[in-house]
């Protein structure tokens, strides 16, 4: 079965046809060796292969081998060239009977090692899942890049992204698209959730634009975030909102079935896969991006927090979705207005790698003016317009708004 197996391989449309369901490890030992040099010469060369070709190919690849297993290789490739063809279909059946058996041992395998409590099996598990379940494997190419140019340019322009309601931020960042991942990082109290909000629900904002937000709320409870967000939008106070509720609910109705909040207390990054995959929103908040789960374990905080980050984005691609993750700045930060990379908790590198766009949140520290509005945004990174630098604006805590 092995050799011709392999004798079909040979013919280059074949196997490029047929390559996403090959394995090596469908082979036995030997013949596994073989079907490795067959798919190198088939990258390398793109062109059917002799067994003269695949031999000499197999010996320059392997100057040092010993004369037994050469020896050994040599038999196997002759019995390949005499072994009989197999029909192109039933050879097709064949590749796809035992792809779907090492699935299924894959998966058990995964299975075991769950059941002895390893935390990045179902990780992996779920990777593999989704991987095949339209029949594809982890070694797939991806799909050529359009040549349409209109489609190109429809990527980088602000016609698809929503906008900072910001004026001082949206001047030199006009906003954010599906796909992208950005970042709100500041110290304790500054406001990052308030501006995360602002941006949702207040005046102009995602929500006021048409898009449908998601905010996943893991570190307050959410009703709490909402609140601000009812606040934000009505520009009602706490108190305006108590002394008369039923019309902050009238007004609150413009946006509510395009801002649904979670409590997302201990969920991990599969959960939050999950949850945006039911929901198919236009834009996800994630509020603290930091205290998502992974079920990898690693050897330092920082590896945890690029690997989370990198899930995050791999998420917004994934959704078609834009997602702002929020992030603890570290005391470095307290009382400064412009905060730097070199801020961020856990993770410098890390964080700054996976982000398209990253804001610093930084308020001074001035003991007669406590209770200054004045906030500092400051542009860290931006691959969305390339600008950095930092712009101001203003905070009103009483109503969770942002503005000029």
């Amino acid at each position: 079965m092995d050799q011709s197996l392999l004798k079909t391989c040979l013919n280059n449309e074949f196997y490029n046809t047929n390559k996403a369901k090959l394995r090596a490890d469908i082979f036995e030992d030997t013949t596994k060796e073989i079907y490795q040099t067959i798919a190198s010469m088939h990258t390398k060369f793109e062109t059917d292969i002799s067994s003269t070709d695949l031999f000499s190919f197999w010996k320059s690849q392997n100057p040092t081998s010993t004369q037994s297993w050469t020896d050994e290789i040599k038999e196997q490739i002759d019995d390949i060239y005499v072994a009989p063809i197999l029909n192109d279909t039933v050879a097709i059946d064949v590749i796809e009977n035992i792809w779907r058996q090492k699935i299924g041992l894959d998966v058990a395998d995964l299975g075991i090692k769950m059941s002895e409590g390893d935390a990045s099996a179902m990780d992996s598990l779920v990777t593999l899942i989704e991987r095949v379940s339209v029949g594809y494997m982890p070694d797939d190419f991806a799909e050529d890049v359009t040549d349409d140019i209109y489609e190109l340019l429809s990527v980088v322009s602000n016609d698809n992204r929503f906008k900072f309601n910001i004026e001082t931020l949206s001047r030199y960042v006009f906003g954010i698209a599906r796909g992208e991942f950005g970042v709100i990082a500041a110290y304790s109290n500054v406001g990052k959730t308030a501006f995360a909000i602002s941006l949702c629900a207040a005046p102009a904002g995602f929500c006021q634009q048409g898009a449908k937000v998601c905010y996943v709320a893991n570190e307050e409870v959410a009703k709490r975030t909402k609140l601000r967000a009812i606040q934000a939008y009505t520009g009602l106070t706490k108190e305006e909102i108590e002394f008369d509720p039923q019309v902050a609910a009238a007004r609150y109705s413009g946006i509510k079935d395009r801002l649904i909040f979670a409590d997302a207390q201990g969920w991990d990054i599969q959960m939050l896969d999950t949850y945006m995959k039911k929901q198919k929103m236009d834009c996800l908040i994630v509020d603290m991006a930091d205290k998502i789960a992974l079920t990898t374990t690693f050897n330092s905080g920082h590896e945890r927090l690029r690997e989370l980050y990198y899930r995050l984005r791999e998420l917004a691609k994934k959704h078609n979705c834009a997602v702002i993750g929020l992030s603890q700045a570290s005391a470095e930060a307290e009382g400064k207005t412009r905060l730097t990379p070199t801020m961020l908790e856990g993770s410098k590198v890390g964080k700054i790698s996976e982000t398209d766009i990253l804001f610093g949140l930084g308020k001074s520290d001035d003991a007669n003016n406590p209770d200054d509005p004045t906030r500092y945004i400051t542009v860290m990174k931006n691959k969305i317009s390339g600008w950095h630098g930092t712009v101001l604006c203003n905070l009103d805590g009483k109503t969770s708004r942002y503005g000029v």
